[in-house]
């Protein structure tokens, strides 16, 4: 597996200082940075979703670099997290707690080690990043048996 390249690192540390700042849709100050279409932080996601987005990147590239997901879920149509502590393995395992693991990705790559239970593998589970709260956000669906994107994409309600 290739490195992650200089220019994403720093986009992915672009986005984790973007993503801490808050904006109108955090329940603070308009802040267009955050806020604005095609300010900082949506800028930065579209270059990060578009690389990371390719079929086959793993997971653990995703998580390296733009940080723990706002929230992981079983699918798109329900705002119910996936329960982590269903979870053996990549997520939960490297011996650090579940944040400290999904946020730099240990343990992802083991041997043996899945990122779900067998009776979810089969719809995968989806990583959301939040630009705009849930109005608008960059997901990536991972495949639970190699830990790879199978697809990427964004959610806008348009609203």
């Amino acid at each position: 597996m290739a490195s992650i390249s200089a220019e994403y690192v720093t986009l992915g540390n672009s986005f984790r200082a973007l993503h801490a700042q808050k904006g109108h849709w955090d329940g603070a100050d308009p802040n267009p940075a955050t806020d604005n279409f095609d300010g900082d932080k949506h800028q930065v996601m579209q270059k990060l979703g578009e690389h990371f987005g390719k079929r086959g990147t793993p997971a653990k590239d995703i998580l390296s670099t733009m940080g723990k997901p706002d929230d992981v879920r079983a699918s798109l149509d329900s705002d119910e997290n996936f329960q982590a502590a269903m979870m053996p393995g990549p997520v939960l395992g490297g011996g650090g707690s579940h944040q400290e693991n999904l946020a730099t990705g240990a343990g992802l790559g083991d041997v043996g080690t899945t990122m779900m239970p067998n009776s979810a593998a089969e719809q995968g589970m989806y990583f959301i990043y939040k630009w705009r709260g849930n109005h608008d956000y960059l997901w990536f669906k991972i495949d639970a048996i190699d830990e790879k994107v199978i697809e990427s994409s964004w959610y806008h309600a348009y609203e």
